[in-house]
């Protein structure tokens, strides 16, 4: 009796596999059916067609945002950071308008590329770079017309000046070599202040934003500082000594913020350009090294750099 129950167990329990499995594995066929990349059989070859343009479409947008993700530029220096980038910020007029501190203080900057004239009209008179706001119409007034009124001056209130004797003229005349070689020694200790190599960074940098306003200045005004041109320009010269100094003080998070509000200030000016004159605002962004993405649209600056580890 313990046998029969035994195989009508055994009976039962084939059954039910068999009827899980099916005729011919047919329910593995049906899972292998859901995993197939074939065709659908109901599609028709219209919609097929149209599946396969939209994938495609979707394939290329993905890639053209990529693309356009790797190109663009970096949004403090506003150009890309390849060799196409740095050539439109070492083209710009901007960056032939600023000096370098390092540059100044070595005497590289200012220096002139032809061989220095021997003539007296085209010497040039005092530093090659004036500091304090003084321009190269100064240097005549500075270096040559005042020593000699000076000289003229001393001269006339000297006791020689009263004397009228033939024989006392040598004696006048050594007087005024003697006021001329003074006056000379005077010409040389103010070429020494009014050089520009012996500013501060802070003086090389006044010295820098007066160029600026010059250049991009409109021309009815002396003093343009108020229009969006220098603005843009000011800013950007601002930014870039920033950059630079955070390229070396990473931490400095002060003088970071500091840029950012910088970077997001230069932006508003240029929209601001972009709807009061677009042509004016496609005129200046090149003079400035500028790329157009870099001002327009949302603007995602950086933080911190992080230290590559091994």
């Amino acid at each position: 009796m313990a046998s029969s129950s035994l195989l009508s167990r055994l009976g039962a329990k084939q059954v039910i596999e068999r009827s899980a499995a099916g005729p011919s594995g047919s329910c593995l066929r049906c899972q292998a059916s859901a995993f197939s990349s074939t065709a659908k059989v109901q599609e028709s070859k219209r919609k097929r067609a149209a599946r396969i343009k939209r994938r495609e479409n979707l394939e290329q947008r993905q890639l053209k945002k990529t693309l356009l993700e790797r190109s663009k530029p970096d949004p403090v220096l506003g150009h890309q950071l390849n060799d196409e980038g740095k050539a439109l910020w070492d083209m710009s007029e901007l960056k032939q308008l600023l000096l370098e501190k390092e540059k100044v203080w070595s005497g590289e900057a200012g220096t002139p590329t032809t061989a220095p004239s021997t003539s007296a009209e085209d010497r040039q008179l005092g530093p090659s770079l004036l500091n304090f706001g003084l321009q190269n119409s100064d240097r005549k007034l500075l270096f040559e017309d005042l020593p000699q009124i000076m000289v003229e001056d001393r001269l006339l209130d000297s006791p020689a000046a009263a004397v009228t004797h033939g024989s006392d003229m040598l004696k006048m005349e050594e007087t005024l070599l003697k006021y001329e070689a003074e006056e000379q020694s005077s010409v040389d200790v103010l070429s020494r202040i009014l050089d520009l190599r012996n500013a501060s960074g802070k003086g090389i940098q006044v010295e820098n934003t007066r160029r600026i306003v010059k250049a991009f200045g409109r021309p009815p005004a002396k003093a343009d500082t108020g229009s969006p041109e220098v603005q843009a320009a000011i800013l950007t010269y601002r930014i870039r000594n920033l950059a630079d100094h955070l390229g070396k003080a990473r931490h400095d998070n002060s003088n970071r913020r500091a840029m950012n509000i910088l970077v997001h200030q230069r932006a508003k000016v240029l929209k601001y350009l972009k709807r009061c004159s677009p042509q004016r605002y496609s005129d200046v962004l090149p003079r400035l090294g500028l790329d157009p993405r870099a001002v327009e649209g949302e603007i995602t600056l950086p933080g911190k750099p992080k230290i590559a580890t091994r």
